[in-house]
């Protein structure tokens, strides 16, 4: 696999699954990768905050999520291989075939700002 068609399907997987997560999270008060974020400095704990704070209604924390993948690129030598990618997993197995297979291990790290349901503590 090219350096570029690597590239180009890590972000578009990456942009599908905070996509999705938006969707199963809705309703919740969750928000992956929010608008409007006022990013705080190097020091504090939190990424930033969402929006500007009001007398109603205050801002919510943002936080970074951090990733560290490493992503397997296998070309196989059976009847229908080629080209396949996915994430590495730790674990061992045996199926009992003998194949011939070319494997290339790259590593991406990214992080997400995530804003987390909250709860109103005011009861």
């Amino acid at each position: 696999m090219d350096l570029k068609d690597f590239v180009k399907e890590s972000l578009i997987q990456i942009s599908k699954g905070i996509t999705e997560a938006n969707d199963e999270l809705s309703g919740t008060g969750a928000m992956i990768n929010p608008l409007n974020i006022t990013i705080n400095t190097e020091n504090s704990q939190a990424y930033g905050r969402t929006g500007k704070p009001t007398r109603k209604e205050g801002s919510r924390v943002v936080e970074n999520v951090d990733f560290d993948v490493a992503v397997v690129a296998e070309a196989g030598a059976k009847t229908n291989a080629g080209l396949k990618l996915s994430i590495a997993s730790i674990g061992l197995g045996a199926d009992g075939q003998s194949n011939t297979r070319d494997k290339s291990e790259s590593r991406i790290q990214f992080r997400i700002p995530v804003v987390f349901p909250g709860v109103d503590n005011k009861a």
